[in-house]
């Protein structure tokens, strides 16, 4: 699909070749690693590890979230909390110079892997990474709250649409053991 310059489509990526460095904690002290990043959208800008279907959900929830104003730089890589690695979250770095925010998705963490949930007496099967992507997205607009209810509000929006968002407070929700899925 032809696009212009004032209309791109929602699923177009583009190609580009950019380096920036990122600070990263190595054996308790901070490094500068270089980081190549390889695709844009919009003002997303995505290392080689990140799929093109969570660049997609990515960028959705960017123009959603009204953060478009500035520069995001995803890439995989480990997430530490507390010196231990973790795959349940990501890791935001505001980068020096004004060159944007640092968004480390968990390597750890594989992007298809899914956990049942219950969010209003319903079941839904949700894949673990779009959550905590974004979590760590709404963690950029809702700075002041908890993140259990920024984990809560990303589940329930990624089950039940970005109406949730309007809503005071996500509703309550409980990971499920079973495996059947309702919604």
């Amino acid at each position: 699909m032809k696009h212009t310059a004032k209309t791109v489509p929602i699923d177009w990526v583009d190609e580009t070749l950019k380096y920036i460095l990122v600070p990263r904690l190595e054996k308790n002290r901070i490094v500068l690693k270089v980081k190549r990043l390889i695709k844009v959208k919009g003002s997303c800008y995505f290392t080689q590890g990140v799929s093109r279907t969570l660049i997609d959900f990515i960028y959705r929830a960017v123009i959603k979230l009204g953060i478009r104003d500035r520069k995001l730089i995803f890439s995989r890589g480990s997430v530490r909390r507390m010196n231990r690695q973790t795959g349940n979250m990501v890791e935001i770095c505001e980068l020096d110079w004004d060159l944007g925010t640092s968004i480390i998705i968990p390597l750890k963490r594989n992007c298809s892997s899914a956990a049942c949930f219950i969010i209003n007496d319903k079941e839904y099967r949700l894949r673990i990474m779009e959550i905590i992507v974004l979590s760590g997205l709404l963690k950029l607009v809702y700075r002041e709250k908890s993140e259990l209810w920024r984990s809560s509000l990303a589940a329930s929006i990624i089950a039940q649409g970005w109406g949730e968002l309007e809503k005071e407070n996500p509703p309550k929700i409980y990971r499920s053991d079973s495996g059947s899925v309702r919604g």
